[in-house]
Formats: structure tokens, sequence, C-alpha cells
């Protein structure tokens, strides 16, 4: 189901790509820096224990992702956690940095006690100050940082990364690009 992303990816950036050993793929450099990423999927037992490591019992679109994904960085608008590596032993720099960054983290990030319990925060966003959650069905809130009020709803997941997607092109046909410090 999420295997058009890796697809829309390659079409967008060509040959503009990089293999980590970690088998992360970067996609788009632009002035020593990576406009997107994908970390390779996780199979079904790592799921299982990922959902045990944290105690939450994940989405079933959120899980069905993280098989063909474990997180991912989509041309700088989107960072989706997942599972972060088991250790960091032996690998470079450019590897560690560009590893998975875990749910949790995002989680810890942006959940506040306001934050309704079935309510999953599975990423964010430095470029609208926003967090991403699904509902309890299935539906995907992008909710203001500050504010705590949703700003827009998705059906689904998959609709949610395929208009991260769509907006990702235009900004590269549009030669928008966003510079972090």
């Amino acid at each position: 189901m999420y295997k058009f992303i890796k697809q829309e990816i390659e079409n967008v950036y060509k040959d503009d790509y990089k293999r980590l050993r970690t088998k992360t793929v970067l996609y788009g450099e632009l002035e020593g820096r990576w406009h997107t990423q994908l970390h390779p999927g996780l199979t079904t037992d790592e799921i299982k224990q990922f959902e045990a490591r944290t105690g939450t019992q994940f989405p079933l679109a959120y899980k069905e992702f993280l098989t063909f994904y474990n997180g991912c960085y989509l041309f700088d608008l989107l960072r989706m956690g997942g599972k972060e590596l088991d250790s960091y032993k032996g690998l470079s720099i450019e590897e560690t940095t560009r590893s998975t960054v875990d749910v949790q983290d995002i989680q810890e990030i942006h959940l506040r006690k306001r934050t309704p319990k079935n309510h999953f925060i599975f990423a964010d966003s430095l470029v609208y100050n926003s967090y991403y959650v699904i509902d309890s069905n299935e539906n995907v809130l992008e909710i203001d940082f500050r504010t705590k009020k949703v700003v827009k709803t998705f059906r689904t997941l998959k609709e949610f990364i395929v208009e991260v997607i769509k907006e990702g092109k235009k900004n590269l046909k549009d030669e928008v690009y966003f510079k972090f410090n």
C-alpha cells in the first residue's frame, strides 16, 4: 500500500540518491544536506517488539506503514518517527544522524496533559510548526504546536502522505527550499 512513496521519490530525484550501510536511502542532496530519507521497513515481529517496548498498541495504518518504511523524512516538510536503531556502534556520523527518529521522542516533544488519549502522535513538521496524530478513526490530524488546534484533517494516512509528496514536488518545481539553522 505504501510502496508508491519510494516510486514517487525515485521519480522526483532520479539518480540523486545515496544508500547507507543501514539501508536508509537519502535523496535530493542540496548544499551538503538531503531533502528526503526513507528508512527500511520492519518485520511483523519487530513491530510487535516495538509495541511491547513502548507499551502502545499502534494504529493499524501506522503498523502497515512500518512494514514498508521505519519512519521517513520527506522534502524537509515531514519527519515521521519509527523505531530507533538498536545500536549505533560502528556507524559513521552520517549513518547516525540520518537514522530513524524514535516515535517516542516525537511523542515526548509534543505530548501534553490536554492531548486526548486516542491521539497517537507519529510525526511533526518544523516548516509548519505542527505535529500529526492518528485518531481512533484512523484519521490523520495536523495540530498546531502552539495553539494545539486541529489545522487539517486527512481521512487516511495514505491521503496525508500523498498530500505531503504533492507539496514537496511543487516546492521543488518552484525552487522553494527551507533552511534550518
